[in-house]
């Protein structure tokens, strides 16, 4: 995760606690650091088992490829959305002003709630992990035909090489082959210029 990234999970979580700590501010000391750590405790908890069953089915390096991104964000969100509601029946029950059986039936309200939205976002996980599958398997793809796209420009260009050097080759023997010859030729024609010339000669003395 970039440093962004952290920093907004942080600010989540910055926000969940001063939340909750606007409902039990006038509870004693040990019992707000309790309630506080309790609730993320649990929402961590409900979060990871929920994380862990839309992963059925899901192969191991994509359902771990996003664990720690969305158990970290979902679970300030979880907390924002429910404990607060919590935190003001708790801190009325810690001052008396409310029965047990009130929050009791507060809980019970609330469990049904987050029941519910964790069974949204179980699905909601595997649609995410499914979306990093398609794309993983779709960088994979672009990944071999750049492979082999690199691969053919370099066989292309040995073949091309090699052509080439095939026909200078050939241009140099031709070169070498017409030197040659051409010189074979100017030997035989001065060979035979100069017979031609010695006949006259003898020719002429005659």
């Amino acid at each position: 995760m970039n440093i962004f990234i952290m920093l907004v999970l942080l600010l989540a979580n910055v926000i969940a606690i001063t939340l909750i700590y606007q409902f039990i501010k006038k509870l004693p000391k040990m019992n707000k650091i309790i309630f506080i750590v309790a609730s993320f405790a649990i929402i961590y908890a409900l979060v990871s088992i929920v994380y862990w069953i839309s992963g059925i089915g899901i192969e191991k390096n994509i359902n771990e490829a996003a664990k720690d991104f969305i158990i970290f964000a979902f679970v300030p969100v979880n907390v924002i959305i429910f404990i607060p509601f919590i935190a003001n029946k708790y801190n009325k029950l810690m001052l008396k002003k409310i029965q047990k059986e009130d929050f009791i039936k507060t809980i019970i309200v609330i469990s049904i709630l987050i029941l519910i939205t964790l069974t949204i976002e179980c699905f909601y996980f595997k649609r995410m992990k499914k979306n990093i599958k398609q794309l993983d398997e779709t960088l994979t793809k672009q990944t071999q035909q750049n492979e082999n796209k690199q691969s053919e420009l370099s066989t292309n260009e040995i073949e091309n090489n090699m052509t080439n050097g095939i026909v200078e080759n050939e241009k140099i023997n031709d070169v070498s082959n017409n030197t040659i010859e051409n010189k074979m030729t100017n030997n035989i024609a001065n060979s035979i210029e100069s017979n031609i010339i010695e006949n006259e000669i003898s020719n002429t003395v005659i």
